[in-house]
């Protein structure tokens, strides 16, 4: 007896349609028309990479998400890729070096992540991302990566959005000044739900720490806005780096403005994403009618020289389905 198999696609993955695939590609254009005007070269890179290979570049939140098993003909460990800009890290230091100084590189790609079956989260996702790889840091290249992000919204037809802009250095120096790594944790913890209470009470246990330091650990859960919550933040603490980070964030913002894009960002110094990843600027997108980040990115200049290569580097990249959804929702498509 012959039985007939089940058909179906596993968890986490779906089929896409012609309709959605020509709204999809239709945003797909309109994106790298964007990254092409600024400069930027595609990119492609290998689903699969050795995992110790990849291992080097992917932050801890992503280390439990990568998808692995063992190559038949070798017996190593192979990684289907979470994350494209590991890959581009690998490729930079290892086949681009004497390419001169900054690099501008763009991908169309999917990524593939484990997710635990009760989140509800794709496996599959369909990124555009663009990597600038300078000799140094410098808030140009931080406001030129946003700037892009805002012009390749509004090219493809997104109407109502917002771009969350941060700085994790900043919070680095505030938290590593006065906490051990567990303490740390628990504190970003509650500043990525935004606990006020929470953090009241845990810091009044918290012995070595001035009441204006306090303040500021406390304020930090509410600083969310305009310039000002940098202003206040300035005030409240005399820690020369973290004033430092203050100040290039102060200039990133500036040169926003001054493209006419102010409008479309807000500044949050409380946000904690990608904390052991990033090392300076992050920011984050998101569209009204839609409950799901749009777009991610930030400053990593630790990661090229886990590749033997120290380099400065900022990027983001669209979820792309997440951003159809956005457009969908706001024009009014079902």
């Amino acid at each position: 007896m012959t039985v007939t198999p089940t058909i179906s696609l596993p968890q986490g993955v779906r089929d896409i349609l012609p309709d959605e695939a020509e709204r999809i590609g239709r945003v797909e254009t309109g994106i790298l028309s964007v990254f092409a005007k600024y400069g930027f070269k595609k990119i492609i890179t290998p689903l699969l990479e050795y995992v110790e290979v990849l291992s080097l570049g992917v932050g801890s939140d992503m280390k439990d998400r990568v998808i692995k098993y063992i190559d038949p003909s070798t017996g190593r460990v192979m990684a289907i890729r979470p994350d494209i800009t590991p890959q581009i890290a690998r490729v930079v230091a290892t086949r681009m070096r004497d390419h001169k100084l900054p690099l501008k590189l763009c991908y169309n790609e999917n990524v593939i992540r484990y997710q635990e079956p009760r989140d509800g989260k794709s496996r599959e996702v369909l990124q555009i991302g663009a990597e600038y790889i300078s000799g140094k840091a410098g808030p140009e290249a931080d406001a030129q990566m946003i700037v892009m992000a805002i012009e390749a919204l509004t090219a493809v037809g997104l109407k109502d959005f917002k771009i969350d802009i941060g700085d994790v250095g900043f919070l680095r120096k505030i938290l590593e000044s006065h906490f051990d790594e567990d303490l740390r944790k628990t504190v970003q913890s509650m500043l990525e739900k935004k606990d006020t209470s929470g953090l009241t009470v845990f810091l009044e246990d918290i012995k070595g720490i001035k009441a204006g330091e306090k303040e500021l650990l406390i304020s930090l859960t509410t600083f969310y806005g305009e310039e000002e919550v940098i202003e206040k933040a300035a005030m409240l603490t005399k820690d020369k780096a973290a004033l430092s980070s203050l100040e290039y964030l102060r200039e990133v913002i500036a040169i926003i403005a001054a493209k006419g894009l102010k409008d479309w960002i807000t500044i949050d110094l409380g946000e904690v994403r990608g904390f052991d990843y990033y090392t300076g600027i992050i920011f984050e997108g998101f569209a009204s009618g839609i409950g799901k980040p749009i777009l991610g990115g930030g400053r990593y200049d630790s990661l090229l020289g886990k590749y033997g290569y120290p380099c400065a580097a900022t990027g983001f990249a669209f979820d792309v389905e997440h951003l159809a959804a956005g457009i969908d929702a706001q024009s009014g498509r079902k």
